[in-house]
């Protein structure tokens, strides 16, 4: 589909970063064939991070996503929430169904890509909140609506099993994965943590293992359709 050049992609994420670690492959390969991509980043904000108790502001969030995007060739990004990281559950629901509405009428996309709902609470009600705004309408574009997985869904209670599933071959576009996430500095983890490099490249080859490639992105299907 996204080899024809005529894709309208929208990639929802809470926070930055989770849109490379999810769709970096993607990104790249969708632009790379010029289809338009448009990411949506939920928030940033000021937050010290539990790794290396260290002040992030959300300023360097922004700037990390911007040049993380660039690598992969994408230039047409927005954030909602400059102050709301890992508070998105004290926003108001139909708040941001109303924004993520507003969006995706006016953005008018063919494909939309959504995070699997983790153990993070920001992840959750992201999910909870696409579900809703991406209910069926008359007269949509949409073909496709996926969620897209990275590493902390290896610690969650409800298993989507029932979902089809969907596999990118991201072979000859893994580096550019692992070098655009290298641009968001001030998330990269040691090599033995689930939000390293090396674990990104590791969770990368695991999903080629599974179809016979050497690296691949998986997404599990919420709706699509032929036209």
């Amino acid at each position: 589909m996204i080899t024809l050049g005529a894709e309208r992609i929208l990639i929802i994420a809470p926070h930055a970063d989770d849109e490379v670690l999810g769709c970096g492959g993607l990104i790249e390969k969708a632009c790379r064939l010029n289809n338009q991509v448009k990411v949506i980043v939920i928030a940033v904000g000021d937050i010290v991070h539990t790794h290396n108790n260290q002040l992030v502001l959300a300023s360097t969030r922004i700037r990390e996503l911007q040049d993380a995007l660039e690598v992969l060739g994408c230039y047409d990004f927005e954030v909602l929430y400059n102050d709301k990281d890992s508070l998105l559950d004290t926003i108001p629901k139909n708040e941001l169904i109303t924004k993520l509405d507003k969006i995706i009428n006016s953005y008018d996309p063919t494909m939309v890509f959504i995070p699997l709902p983790s153990y993070h609470q920001d992840h959750i009600v992201l999910f909870e909140t696409c579900f809703a705004a991406l209910r069926p309408k008359t007269n949509q574009k949409i073909r496709l609506i996926a969620m897209y997985e990275y590493p902390l869904i290896s610690w969650q209670y409800q298993k989507f099993w029932n979902t089809g599933e969907l596999y990118l071959d991201i072979s000859q576009t893994v580096q550019k994965k692992i070098d655009s996430f290298l641009k968001h500095a001030s998330q990269r983890r040691p090599p033995s943590n689930l939000l390293s490099p090396e674990s990104v490249l590791k969770w990368a080859e695991m999903r080629g293992f599974e179809v016979g490639i050497p690296y691949a992105e998986k997404y599990y299907i919420l709706r699509s359709h032929i036209l």
